[in-house]
């Protein structure tokens, strides 16, 4: 079964597991707990008193206090990257054995703190860097090739310069490559 929340792929196995130890505690713990987990994918910082004080009352042990951890930081991360509703998150987890007030609780938190983890998730992405410009330069008559000089401005805090000689023949498969590569990304 595929799930939207998970990119449309299978849920693993030891989510599965780690689902049907979240559903042995209460709800109200289930709702601490994924708050805490959710500051600290936005905040940084886990609060490891606090999640060991909730799992010692639901009387969990410490591999499965950090496997919830894992979990819960599973389903906000891979919800807030695929942009899955608060309504569908919460079916879905329910249809992968979590109780439906367990799933409204992180259906709601997944609301309060999907943009701040999306932003977090933004920042931390990979990326190298941003283009600010493209010039075209005249080309040197005097080069039996003919080619086309390319003046680029990157933005890395501070400007860089960088030139490439490219033939007019590459200027052409380059330029419909990187046409085909915007329209992907404007799709996704």
């Amino acid at each position: 079964m595929k799930f939207r929340f998970l990119g449309d792929g299978d849920c693993p196995d030891w989510l599965l597991a780690e689902i049907n130890t979240l559903s042995r505690m209460t709800s109200i713990k289930m709702k601490m707990l994924g708050q805490a987990v959710a500051k600290y994918l936005t905040e940084g910082e886990l609060d490891q008193e606090k999640i060991k004080k909730i799992t010692q009352d639901a009387k969990l042990d410490v591999s499965d206090a950090k496997a919830i951890v894992a979990a819960l930081e599973l389903i906000f991360t891979s919800s807030a990257r695929y942009s899955v509703s608060a309504a569908d998150l919460s079916s879905e987890l329910q249809q992968l054995g979590l109780p439906r007030e367990h799933s409204t609780a992180v259906a709601r938190l997944h609301t309060d703190y999907c943009s701040q983890i999306s932003a977090v998730l933004l920042l931390q992405s990979l990326r190298v860097s941003r283009l600010s410009s493209i010039e075209v330069l005249p080309c040197d008559s005097s080069s039996p090739v003919s080619a086309v000089t390319l003046k680029l401005k990157n933005i890395d805090g501070k400007e860089e310069d960088s030139t490439i000689n490219i033939s007019k023949d590459d200027v052409q498969v380059l330029l419909k490559e990187l046409k085909r590569a915007r329209a992907l990304m404007e799709n996704l």
